[in-house]
């Protein structure tokens, strides 16, 4: 095994507890649901469940965009089915468990086990194994004793033009947040029919260049950027991975033997050996010292960027073990870089992610119960209740706040479109600072702050009204709401 790669690998998901936002929604759905009906008191419990369920990262791209393999990799295990063509016909759930273990989710919400494959695999045509139709089956959930799911739920779906792929993610609408791989051709109507962007907007996507070795000789940085700049504010930027080599490099797959039969490689006839690096059916097909089976085996592996890699570093020190190269393996796939955005753009807002989405839940069952209520002419007034609830949660400054920190990092990404002066405003009002200084008035006193600080409000209020896109009516009334608050504040010292 790749012991080195697997004990220094960056932390992907570290854990975390339940954050200051998901416990006002649940403290808000627990003393509500007594004050309704028994079915709606049963949708509120489930809003609260799903605050203080693990967080989720739902993975979506289009077939064959190297999307299952670096699933494998985030997940730590070869696990996922990989190759050419489709491969993920079932949305399946990777969860952190004692045991590895497969469970079946039948749409009517049974269970049935199913043993996975042979090298722990999850098997094709799961609904033959088990004597049910395909369409009987709405997802999987997959049980892995893997320490990279300690506080995640990794959701891999189908791809996109799979004669399986749901409109939603089956079990999995309240992800947290998306990972997207796109390939490089990826344009942004490509985005309308994946369910990551849709769901969280660029704050919670994270875009990546998959299968980035294929698409130039720089590992596909500069056409990560060219795709970050070609889909615009709809994911932020991209970040080129190599998924098969950080596969192979944090799961094990690599032997003792396999490096032995690439350090015969590099002592093989440099001329010879140079043409077959040049395409896959020469690498297998030439006159080389390694048994084709062998040959075979390394291009699973490591694809022909790979070979180049550990052929480079045999040369340059013979003594290279399997550690060894799997630390070159993972220093070169972007994994890190990958892990790296996940900490600092999703998880560390993973509790704002998902308190919102609770606060939308709220709402939205009120809306339903309105609705019901008026059909119905019950006027037993469930749905004011629920929306009153839902509006108080808003209002709160920590919603406040941490979703003014998260439009601060969208402005960052180059993701919203404004222009300079509102992105400077923005910009230091969520910054960590003194009243006077957040609203660009520094040594001001506290009545011409208040008075800055309502005539921003308003201001804001009324752009966010003038038929913006969504994406800046709803920064617009963050900022509103800021600004509202700090106003509070400033006239509540007045008067004391």
């Amino acid at each position: 095994m790749c012991e080195r790669a697997l004990r220094d690998r960056p932390g992907a998901y570290p854990a975390t507890t339940v954050g200051p936002l998901r416990n006002a929604v649940v403290a808000t759905c627990r003393a509500l649901a007594p004050r309704v009906s028994l079915p709606t008191a049963d949708a509120v419990d489930a809003v609260a469940a799903r605050m203080l369920a693990t967080p989720s990262l739902v993975v979506a791209g289009p077939v064959s965009s190297g999307k299952s393999t670096l699933v494998n990799a985030l997940v730590g295990r070869r696990v996922a089915p990989t190759g050419a063509g489709e491969c993920t016909g079932l949305t399946a759930h990777y969860v952190r468990g004692p045991a590895d273990r497969l469970d079946v989710v039948l749409v009517d919400g049974s269970r049935r086990p199913l043993p996975l494959a042979a090298g722990g695999r999850v098997p094709a045509a799961v609904g033959d194994r088990l004597g049910v139709r395909p369409e009987d089956v709405d997802h999987l959930v997959v049980t892995l004793t893997s320490a990279a799911l300690d506080d995640l739920t990794v959701i891999d779906t189908p791809g996109t033009g799979s004669a399986r792929r749901p409109d939603g993610v089956a079990g999995g609408q309240h992800a947290d947040a998306a990972l997207v791989v796109l390939p490089s051709t990826a344009h942004p109507g490509d985005l309308d029919v994946l369910p990551g962007p849709a769901a969280h907007g660029p704050a919670g996507v994270v875009a990546v260049l998959g299968r980035a070795d294929t698409v130039g000789p720089d590992d596909g940085h500069d056409l990560a950027v060219e795709l970050g700049r070609r889909l615009g504010d709809r994911v932020g930027p991209v970040t080129p991975v190599i998924g098969l080599l950080a596969e192979t490099a944090v799961t094990g797959a690599l032997r003792t033997e396999d490096v032995g039969a690439l350090r015969v490689l590099a002592g093989a006839e440099p001329a010879v050996l140079e043409v077959a690096l040049l395409d896959a059916e020469l690498f297998t097909t030439a006159d080389l010292p390694v048994p084709v089976e062998a040959r075979t085996r390394l291009l699973e592996l490591l694809d022909l960027r790979g070979l180049a890699l550990g052929l480079a570093l045999l040369r340059a020190d013979a003594a290279a073990g399997v550690g060894e190269l799997c630390d070159a393996l993972l220093a070169a796939s972007g994994l890190a870089t990958l892990v790296g955005r996940l900490q600092d753009e999703v998880r560390a807002r993973a509790d704002l992610h998902a308190a919102t989405a609770g606060v939308r839940d709220l709402a939205a069952l009120a809306e339903a119960r309105t609705r019901a209520e008026a059909r119905d002419g019950t006027g037993a007034g469930e749905g004011t209740r629920v929306a009153d609830a839902a509006a108080a949660l808003a209002r709160r400054d920590a919603f406040t706040e941490r979703a003014l920190l998260a439009a601060r990092a969208r402005l960052w990404a180059g993701s919203l479109g404004l222009p300079v002066e509102l992105l400077e405003e923005v910009d230091h009002l969520a910054a960590a600072a003194p009243p006077d200084v957040r609203m660009g008035r520094p040594g001001a006193g506290p009545v011409e702050l208040a008075g800055h600080a309502a005539r921003r409000a308003a201001w804001w209020r009324a752009y966010g009204t003038w038929g913006s896109p969504r994406r800046i009516a709803d920064l617009a009334h963050v900022v509103h709401r800021t600004y509202v608050r700090l106003w509070r504040e400033l006239t509540a010292g007045r008067a004391a």
